[in-house]
């Protein structure tokens, strides 16, 4: 499965990828709203993770993306948790249940 991962941070972004690539998925990780509409309107994309970095006006700007593409949005926020726990934790789980 391919999903797309934007958040504020590369650093948070990057470890976010790097966990969803150990937990088997295709994971690209991005910075701005303007590359996750890319990536989600070039195809292929089946989950899109918004991390808790991103603002109202980007977030409401990449579900109607996904949305047209008919890709799960799944909205994450660290607050304050270690990254690869919490993407092991939360993200992973709801990723698997939009797979099946």
């Amino acid at each position: 499965m391919t999903v797309v991962v934007i958040g504020r941070m590369e650093s948070i972004v990057s470890s976010a990828t790097t966990v969803l690539r150990e937990e088997g998925f295709d994971a690209r990780g991005v910075t701005g709203a303007r590359d996750a509409v890319s990536l989600i309107g070039a195809g292929g994309v089946k989950a899109l993770v918004i991390g808790g970095g991103v603002g109202p006006l980007a977030a409401r700007r990449l579900r109607k993306a996904a949305a047209a593409h008919s890709v799960t949005v799944i909205r994450g926020g660290l607050r304050g948790q270690d990254v690869r726990g919490y993407v092991r934790q939360q993200i992973v789980p709801q990723l698997r249940a939009a797979g099946s």
